[in-house]
């Protein structure tokens, strides 16, 4: 039996757009061991639709069970997370690249295998340092398809706009190594990506606003969406997550936790 643990992941982290991403403490574990034909057992989060829905782990010639914590298709990394373990289950030595090149692109990936906060430049990826803060969350309830996000995403960038968010870059690297937080607030912020989708979830902007004015120290979409993320200081995350959830107005529910130090786990 060989068992396998994988964290969720947000990815982007406002400016960083399929460029940073971060574990966080929710997870996937699957325990497994080799089968002549397919037999999985799903227990958790969406349980009856990864059972339903052929997925990187039920495509397995393995028999198991899998606990799922991470919610699908909110922008928390769960597509990745099964890639990575499903890759990992069939002994690949770099299973967060192969689990890249299924998803079309790598930070979720990278973080999920990697743990912390992680850049990532093709094949390359490197640990950041990571925030001693909470991560307090507005877990959206309904899925929004990412293929609908990545379609948002069209025309050419101006030169202004991607100044703008190198800038953001900079100064969100900078403050992770200096642990001067003051930043986030506008570290968090972009013009590639955000703005663009606003439209598929309008709702999204009065969560992050509320965020902000209840202590949050940055907060931004959460990969394509449409869930949201803010950072907070040690004790705060719950007031800032429940600030979310009311200006979510029946949208998702609040959820307080912390990056992920350790990503994938085997044995």
């Amino acid at each position: 039996m060989t068992r396998v643990r994988v964290p969720a992941s947000i990815a982007n982290l406002g400016p960083g757009f399929d460029v940073l991403a971060m574990a966080v403490d929710i997870w996937l574990e699957v325990d497994a061991r080799p089968a002549k034909v397919p037999q999985w057992t799903f227990e958790g989060e969406g349980a009856e639709v990864l059972a339903a829905t052929p997925n990187p782990l039920s495509r397995l010639r393995m028999r198991g069970t899998v606990v799922n914590e991470i919610p699908l298709g909110v922008g928390l990394g769960s597509s990745a997370a099964a890639r990575v373990a499903a890759q990992a289950l069939l002994g690949n030595s770099a299973p967060w690249l192969a689990a890249a090149e299924e998803e079309g692109h790598p930070d979720n990936a990278a973080a999920a295998a990697l743990g912390g906060v992680v850049m990532v430049l093709e094949e390359y990826a490197q640990r950041l340092p990571t925030p001693d803060l909470e991560v307090a969350l507005l877990v959206a309830d309904d899925p929004q398809p990412t293929e609908a996000a990545r379609a948002a995403l069209t025309g050419p960038v101006s030169r202004a706009d991607a100044i703008y968010d190198l800038a953001r870059l900079a100064a969100l690297v900078n403050s992770l190594h200096t642990r001067d937080y003051s930043v986030l607030t506008e570290a968090l912020e972009d013009r590639l990506h955000q703005p663009q989708r606003r439209h598929l979830y309008p709702w999204t902007e009065a969560v992050i606003s509320a965020a902000l004015s209840a202590g949050g120290l940055g907060s931004a979409i959460c990969g394509a969406g449409p869930s949201v993320f803010a950072f907070a200081r040690r004790g705060s995350g719950h007031e800032v997550a429940e600030a979310m959830a009311n200006a979510a107005e029946g949208k998702g529910r609040p959820l307080v936790t912390r990056i992920a130090d350790a990503g994938l786990r085997v044995g």
